[in-house]
C-alpha cells in the first residue's frame, strides 16, 4: 500500500479521537460564561487532599542518561494508568488499522528528532507497546488540548505570574479521567542540577507547559477556530497530524518547546524569535513570560508564519493577558467564552493583590474556567524560580 492511501487511515484515526468533539458542538449545549453570565466560585478542596487541588506527582529524568532508558523509573510507576489510557483510545481501532499505522511509521522514524525517537522509543519498550502507538499518542496531544492561559504582572511585587488551566478536548470526560492519573511534574536535571521543569503526561515527550527558571516560562494553547467566523478546526487538526507524520521541515510545537527550554543558551528574547520564525506542524498560541520587566507575550501562528505577537504592557494599564483557544481580536464564540470571566476575575483581584495564590483561587478555580474537563492548574514564577501544579476535578462545574 503506497504512503498516501496510509494517511486515510490516519485520517481515519484522527476522526474517530475526535468524533466526540462534533457532538459536543451541537446548539443545544449550554454557553459557557458567555455575555451576563457571571463566573461561579467552585468550592476547594484542602491543597494536598487527593481530590481537586492535589498537588501533582513530581519525578525525575535525569538527561544524562540514555534517552532510551531516562523514562523508565516514571513508566514503571504509571505503568497501569498509561495502559488504560492507550487501551482506551485506541479501542474503536481494528487490529488492521494498528498494522497500517505501523507501516505508516517506517516512512517517519528517521525524520524524527534522535532524542524524541529514542526516547518514545523506550517508552514503547517499558510499556509493551508499538512505537507507532507512543508516536500517534504524542501527536494526539499537540491537536486536541483546550487551555486558559494568563500572564499577568504584580504591582506590589514587580513579578509576573504565569498560569495555566489544562482542559482536554471536547466530548472526551471519560479520557480526561485517564490523564489526571498521568498528570505529574517532571524536573529535567543535567550533571545533577535542575535544568527545567514541565507538566506533562507519562509517555508524552514534549512541554505543552514548562519554565527555565530565571529565563522563561512557556504554555502551549491549541488554536481552534479561526477566521471571521470561526469554525471548528477539527478536520485542521487531522491535516496537522498528518502533515506532521509525512514531512520534515513541519516541527511538533511541544517538541521544540521542549528543546528550547533544554537549551542552556536560550533566553526570552531568543525562544520568542524562534517561535516567531519557525515552521511548526500546528497552528497553535505560545503564551511567553519571562524574568524581566516587560516579559510577556502571547504569539498567535500559523504553520508558517507569525500572525500577531500580544505583549504585556503593564505601563499603559495593560497588566494582563488572558488566552484561551481562539484569536484574541475576533469575537469569542457563545459556546466557550471562557476569556471575559478570566479576565474579569483578574481585574477583580487587581494589579497589587495578584499572586500565585490569588491566581489559583480567584482565577483558576472559577467556574467556567474551571470545568470538568481540566485536568491541571499550573502556576509559575519565572523570576522567583516557583513553580507548582494542582490535579483538578470538578464534577459540578460546566462542560466544555
Amino acid at each position: 500500500m503506497r504512503v498516501w492511501s496510509r494517511v486515510l487511515v490516519v485520517c481515519f484515526l484522527g476522526l474517530c479521537l475526535v468524533v466526540g468533539e462534533v457532538a459536543s458542538l451541537a446548539p443545544a449545549r449550554p454557553a459557557r460564561g458567555g455575555v451576563g453570565v457571571a463566573p461561579r466560585r467552585v468550592k476547594l478542596a484542602p491543597l494536598g487532599s487527593s481530590g481537586d487541588g492535589a498537588q501533582l506527582p513530581k519525578y525525575r529524568v535525569d538527561l544524562d542518561q540514555p534517552p532510551g532508558v531516562r523514562w523508565n523509573d516514571v513508566m514503571k510507576d504509571k505503568r497501569a494508568a498509561a495502559h488504560k489510557t492507550i487501551t482506551s483510545l485506541f479501542a474503536l481501532l481494528p487490529e488492521e488499522v494498528h498494522t497500517e499505522v505501523d507501516k505508516l511509521v517506517l516512512h517517519v522514524e528517521e525524520r524524527l528528532p534522535v532524542w524524541a525517537r529514542e526516547e518514545m522509543q523506550g517508552i514503547a519498550a517499558a510499556l509493551n507497546v508499538t512505537f507507532g502507538d507512543i508516536l500517534l499518542v504524542n501527536f494526539f496531544f499537540e491537536i486536541t488540548p483546550f487551555c486558559t492561559s494568563v500572564i499577568a504582572r504584580s504591582s506590589s511585587t514587580g513579578h509576573l505570574y504565569h498560569a495555566r488551566n489544562l482542559d482536554f478536548g471536547f466530548g472526551m470526560p471519560s479520557f480526561s479521567e485517564n490523564l489526571r492519573d498521568l498528570a505529574m511534574d517532571v524536573e529535567f536535571t543535567k550533571g545533577g542540577e535542575p535544568a527545567f521543569i514541565v507538566t506533562t503526561f507519562a509517555g508524552y515527550v514534549g512541554a505543552a507547559t514548562g519554565m527555565r527558571s530565571g529565563v522563561f516560562s512557556v504554555t502551549v494553547n491549541e488554536r481552534e477556530m479561526t477566521g471571521p467566523l470561526p469554525i471548528p478546526n477539527l478536520l485542521k487538526g487531522v491535516l496537522n497530524l498528518i502533515n506532521a507524520i509525512l514531512t520534515s521541515d513541519a516541527y511538533p510545537v511541544t517538541w521544540a518547546t521542549r528543546e528550547a527550554l533544554e537549551d542552556d543558551a536560550s533566553t526570552f528574547n531568543s525562544v520568542v524569535k524562534m517561535f516567531s520564525e519557525r515552521s511548526l506542524a500546528t497552528q497553535i498560541y505560545l503564551i511567553i513570560g519571562g524574568a524581566s520587566e516587560g516579559d510577556g507575550v502571547v504569539l498567535t501562528r500559523d504553520h508558517n508564519s507569525l500572525l500577531d505577537a500580544w505583549k504585556m504592557d503593564a505601563a499603559s494599564g495593560e497588566w494582563f493577558l488572558v488566552q484561551t483557544n481562539y484569536d484574541h481580536w475576533l469575537p469569542m464564540p457563545i459556546w466557550d467564552n471562557r476569556r471575559k470571566p478570566a479576565e474579569k476575575a483578574l481585574s477583580k483581584v487587581g494589579a497589587d493583590a495578584i499572586l500565585p495564590s490569588s491566581i489559583y483561587s480567584n482565577v483558576l478555580s472559577l467556574d467556567p474556567i474551571l470545568n470538568q474537563l481540566t485536568v491541571y492548574s499550573t502556576i509559575m514564577s519565572c523570576a522567583e524560580g516557583k513553580y507548582e501544579s494542582f490535579l483538578r476535578k470538578c464534577e459540578g462545574c460546566s462542560p466544555i
